[in-house]
């Protein structure tokens, strides 16, 4: 099993996302992906201080927890899948 790592989402599209600053300085800042189709995001990673074995999980936007991808290949997939229809 291929993990997702930055450079796959990098090279897929995606856009990586600052957390906002905090008032608190000791609150770790934190970072995540996203997919955008017509400046609408489609999909949105774990951050990365959620990483599990140093690797991205990838959901839909706005439908947690329900498509959620894990392996490279079938993101790969999905992308390109999204990519056709546009």
């Amino acid at each position: 099993m291929s993990k997702i790592k930055a450079k796959h989402l990098l090279e897929l599209g995606f856009v990586r996302e600052e957390s906002a600053p905090s008032h608190n300085p000791e609150e770790n800042r934190f970072h995540y992906y996203t997919y955008s189709i017509n400046d609408k995001p489609l999909l949105i990673t774990n951050s990365n201080d959620e990483r599990v074995d140093n690797g991205y999980w990838v959901e839909l936007y706005d439908i947690e927890g329900k498509f959620v991808f894990k392996k490279l290949k079938k993101l790969r997939k999905f992308v390109k899948i999204l990519r056709s229809a546009k």
